[in-house]
């Protein structure tokens, strides 16, 4: 049974050839590359642009965060599932990884980036990729075991709707000394933000755990995680230009992985 619904009426969606349908007749066509666009209508796809995806695209396919990668599917392994939304999929890397240790699963992934979602639809075959907002998710109440924030936007009251209860959310977050180096070599001033509180509502701890490791980039390569960075389009020409006489960098990794179940 499919867990879409209607961006419009919120009816079901049904698959119909290369079409999904409701029951009101409102039709999306499903992309060549294997991805559908529930957007809604009026809302512009936007997100991370194709230079961007396509930064994060290699620097993750060659490895750099694959301890990240091989801890968040320790979690997610840690937990009992037989649907599971990325939320916020990006390009695939994390999805793609997640469909390989999940068997005979259903796994859904989710980026307001057209881009992104070419790009994670294409690496992931087995999984149902749709472009749409977080904030106004095309998917059934109660459809999912489990979500997987990696640094995305966090739409908590679209999660508790969405997941089933004493469902779980698999979240990771970037520690303050993220990327400290990147920073430093970038910025005059580099203002280090403290941890929040790591109270969800609506949601309960169950564990956490802390991955960090430093790795060594070259030129190239230390543009393209800037790139991938939420203040890389913040950041003025001459600040970035900084980057242009780095040979070679080592930066530090550190992040925490939240493993909640959905509660009252």
């Amino acid at each position: 049974m499919s867990v879409y619904i209607c961006p419009v009426c919120k009816a079901p969606l049904l698959r119909v050839g290369n079409t999904m349908k409701c029951a009101s007749n409102h039709s999306y066509d499903i992309a060549a590359k294997g991805y559908v666009n529930l957007l809604g209508s009026g809302k512009s796809s936007r997100g991370d642009d194709g230079d961007m995806v396509s930064a994060r695209r290699r620097f993750l396919s060659a490895g750099h965060y694959s301890p990240l990668c091989a801890a968040l599917c320790d979690m997610i392994g840690k937990t009992q599932y037989e649907t599971l939304l990325d939320a916020g999929c990006g390009e695939g890397y994390y999805t793609k990884r997640i469909c390989e240790i999940s068997e005979n699963k259903q796994i859904y992934g989710l980026d307001i980036s057209k881009k992104a979602a070419e790009k994670s639809s294409s690496l992931c075959k087995s999984a149902h990729i749709c472009v749409a907002s977080a904030y106004d998710m095309p998917y059934a109440d109660d459809s999912f075991d489990v979500i997987v924030n990696v640094f995305s936007p966090l739409a908590l009251d679209e999660y508790k709707r969405v997941l089933k209860p004493d469902g779980h959310l698999v979240m990771a977050v970037p520690l303050p000394e993220h990327l400290k180096e990147l920073k430093q070599a970038v910025y005059d001033s580099v203002y280090t933000k403290e941890m929040k509180d790591t109270a969800l509502d609506g949601f309960i701890l169950k564990e956490s755990k802390s991955v960090g490791f430093v790795i060594k980039l070259d030129n190239a390569t230390l543009k393209d995680l800037f790139m991938m960075t939420p203040y890389y389009h913040k950041t003025g020409e001459a600040d970035k230009k900084k980057l242009d006489d780095i040979e070679k960098l080592s930066v530090t990794a550190s992040f925490v992985i939240f493993d909640y179940i959905k509660g009252l």
